[in-house]
């Protein structure tokens, strides 16, 4: 599981546990985000006056503490109309927060919805559930991430920020590596970076906050700039 957008992120399914609480039977360490409202995305009109009948999209969204939808990024789509269509209805959904061994905290998903005239089917369940559904979208997909193999060359970083890891932090013995997931966009900016929600929170608020200072060539793929998702490594030791 991969979480941590400004705090945690996440890609799966709510755990409830205030019954098991009136019980005493101990809260998880990890609570996901739950969807407590939402508003349908409408089918495109214009693409019904085209035939079009079917469609994907893939979006990446961020809520803070309370719940609040603060960021999204759409990732993939079988046509742009169905992207535009995704925005405006998550604009008006409404979320419980993501818990960390009880206390709420931001996070982000993946939500992944499939367009049919009759109705839209959305989930938020993990990567590895989807494989299925995935493989077939993303052949549909008229936009999508690249893989780096994909690309012209590795992007090269031209602004570089180190994690602000103090003294205090080295001699409390707090270190560790962090590795942060994170979207480059065709501007080469850094986009949704996520962690474990289970490395050490000080250190992954570190890595998130240097990274998002990060700014890359933009990615290309035979010339032209395209959407890339990468992975940093950040080692986090005492100076000796």
């Amino acid at each position: 599981m991969k979480t941590f957008s400004g705090l945690l992120v996440c890609s799966g399914l709510f755990l409830a546990s205030v019954a098991s609480a009136q019980f005493g039977v101990p809260i998880p360490d990890w609570q996901s985000l739950k969807i407590i409202q939402t508003a349908e995305p409408i089918f495109p009109h214009q693409l019904t006056q085209k035939a079009v009948t079917q469609g994907e999209a893939h979006v990446v969204i961020n809520n803070d503490a309370n719940g609040k939808l603060t960021e999204w990024l759409v990732v993939g789509y079988s046509r742009p109309e169905f992207a535009d269509a995704v925005v405006t209805a998550l604009k008006q959904w409404k979320f419980e927060p993501a818990r960390l061994r009880g206390s709420p905290v931001g996070t982000t998903i993946d939500v992944f919805f499939y367009f049919e005239a009759k109705g839209v089917v959305v989930s938020t369940s993990a990567i590895d559930q989807l494989e299925g559904f995935l493989s077939f979208a993303e052949r549909r997909f008229a936009y999508r991430p690249c893989s780096l193999r994909e690309l012209d060359r590795i992007p090269t970083p031209l602004v570089t920020v180190k994690p602000l890891y103090s003294d205090e932090l080295a001699k409390k013995g707090v270190r560790g590596k962090v590795t942060v997931d994170f979207y480059i966009t065709e501007a080469g900016a850094v986009r949704m970076p996520s962690v474990s929600p289970y490395d050490d929170s000080q250190l992954t608020a570190l890595a998130i906050d240097a990274l998002r200072q990060w700014k890359f060539e933009p990615p290309t793929r035979n010339g032209n700039p395209v959407l890339v998702k990468a992975t940093q490594v950040f080692s986090f030791n005492p100076t000796q």
